[in-house]
């Protein structure tokens, strides 16, 4: 019976976590059944071109090089379903971000085993780190999104899982596999090959100090060929986060170096340096996010707001109780190591983001790139919490702090779709949004709106949309006047204002928002939660001066 139980623990902790996991990213489709993000339809729209054409369309200028991978499935899943991209995305993506919660229940598992702790803690230690992923409010919004990078975060767990395994083993199945990974990463997602070349980089500092075999040296020239590879495609076909590595070659060496060293040390140190190190990077981001809500980090961008600082602290107490299972990782070679490397690594890209300029650019790589320190984190929290019950030795407190942690997870949960209320950007779309952008798309020449609608039209209709939200932009900004042109408004400019990302947003008096369309010519409107408006000017000059 003992060994029924113990076979089926692990299907019963991956069906609860994969199930959470979907749930929480199809909680979209409630309000709307359009992709989460306005970046999804984007996507959308390349996986409508492919099926039309039959085949990848790679010239298409709309189509970037590294979000091949990710068309291509999209388009496979919409003609295999029979549903349109535009309505089958969000649940696919949400397949896709529950499926790396299900790898993190077996990676924890796995370092559990290694550790020889008992089934229930191992159990324990799984449900905790899937939960955490699954639920956590940071995570939960980028892998909720519909994008190549949902499908980066998945490529990235699984390509250290296998590049581990071949370092480990010399398997040459393994070796193979690690070179498909390597080959497929530049076309799978941009920033997701960067932090799949720094964490290779420091697992192969781990492996190296335990072993250095022939097939270390081999696999080692696989990670050279992964660098130089994507240096050349992405610089040929001109992706713009890989130059902005190499734009500054002696500080990207500088920490190349900077990630080996503390690869080894935090590898070999006492656990309470283990501990007290990365405690001292999460206190050192909780601050700059405190720093930021007075005033930006990166010049131009927005600020925090109180609702975000309100949704980080549970995150951060998380992250406390995570930084006690570090030691945990540095004895377990191969799943371990995987997570360590991904860790480390993805700090040493943040931390060449901070350090390579203060501009939105590099803001871009910071904080998408923070977002893979989420993985590993969820793995160290279950990790953390059956490490600090095991020193404690009580039930009590076990049951205590593991329902605290997930308390603390989906509390934080709800910054993954609070929008304007707690981020510069709003993500949802909704079907009037979607109908208003399409109606100008198709029927305005030239028009403004706010980032937020605009972006709507220019991803669906790239070849239709002559819109831009420069004009819009510097009226708010007090820099111009209203501009002379069609305009689409929405309601919400008045309470949670006007996307002007990576700026913040701008509110309007209800008595300016009604001035637009009170001396304009009303030509469309769309009611609904958030109420849209197309206005034109009165009169035969309808250019907007500039200003688009």
């Amino acid at each position: 019976m003992d060994l029924v139980n113990n076979r089926r623990s692990p299907v019963l902790v991956s069906i609860t976590v994969y199930s959470v996991a979907l749930a929480m990213r199809t909680i979209p489709l409630f309000w709307s059944p359009l992709p989460f993000n306005v970046d999804g339809l984007h996507f959308a729209r390349t996986a409508n071109e492919t099926l039309s054409r039959h085949h990848a369309p790679m010239f298409w200028k709309f189509l970037k090089p590294d979000e091949y991978v990710f068309t291509m499935l999209l388009a496979t899943i919409s003609r295999l379903t029979g549903i349109s991209p535009l309505y089958i995305s969000q649940t696919f993506i949400a397949c896709i971000g529950a499926t790396l919660c299900l790898f993190v229940v077996i990676i924890t598992w796995r370092v559990g085993v290694q550790l020889g702790w008992s089934n229930s803690d191992i159990r324990i230690a799984a449900l905790l780190a899937g939960g955490v992923l699954a639920t956590e409010g940071i995570f939960l919004g980028r892998s909720t999104a519909v994008s190549s990078e949902g499908l980066g975060h998945l490529f990235v767990l699984m390509s250290v899982f296998v590049f581990a395994y071949a370092l480990i083993t010399a398997r040459p199945a393994w070796i193979l596999i690690t070179g498909l990974c390597f080959l497929l990463f530049p076309l799978t997602h941009n920033l997701s090959t960067i932090i799949g070349a720094f964490s290779s980089f420091s697992l192969l500092t781990l492996c190296y100090r335990d072993s250095s075999t022939r097939a270390n040296l081999f696999v080692g020239v696989l990670i050279v060929g992964l660098w130089v590879y994507a240096g050349i495609y992405y610089t040929a076909t001109e992706i713009n986060q890989v130059s902005r590595i190499f734009s500054a070659p002696g500080l990207f060496i500088a920490w190349i170096i900077a990630l080996m060293l503390l690869t080894v040390w935090l590898s070999t140190t006492q656990p309470r340096l283990q501990r007290s190190i990365p405690l001292m990077m999460l206190f050192g981001g909780g601050a700059l996010v405190i720093v930021n809500y007075f005033v930006p980090i990166f010049p131009g961008t927005a600020t925090g707001e109180q609702l975000t600082l309100l949704f980080l602290l549970p995150i951060i107490v998380i992250g406390i109780v995570a930084f006690w299972g570090y030691p945990y990782i540095t004895q377990t070679p191969g799943v371990g190591y995987a997570i360590a490397a991904l860790l480390v690594g993805t700090l040493s890209l943040v931390g060449f983001a901070l350090t390579a300029g203060l501009t939105v650019k590099h803001q871009g790589l910071a904080v998408r790139g923070h977002i893979f320190i989420h993985i590993a984190v969820a793995v160290l929290a279950g990790l953390g919490s059956v490490g600090l019950t095991r020193a404690r030795g009580s039930h009590t407190f076990r049951m205590m702090l593991g329902v605290g942690i997930i308390i603390c997870s989906f509390a934080s949960a709800p910054l993954a779709f609070s929008g304007l209320h707690a981020t510069s950007a709003q993500p949802l779309i909704t079907q009037s949004e979607f109908e208003t952008g399409t109606f100008a798309a198709k029927h305005v020449d030239q028009w403004t709106s706010d980032g937020h609608m605009t972006r709507i039209s220019l991803r669906y209709y790239p070849t239709k949309t002559n819109a831009s939200e420069e004009g819009i932009y510097s009226w708010l900004h007090g820099n111009s006047s209203e501009p002379n042109c069609p305009i689409v408004s929405q309601h919400s400019w008045t309470t949670v204002g006007a996307q002007l990302f990576p700026a913040s947003p701008e509110k309007i008096s209800k008595k300016s928002y009604k001035n637009i369309y009170l001396k304009r010519n009303v030509v469309y409107s769309n009611s609904g939660n958030d109420p849209l408006v197309l206005s034109i000017p009165r009169g035969e000059d309808t250019t907007c001066r500039g200003n688009v």
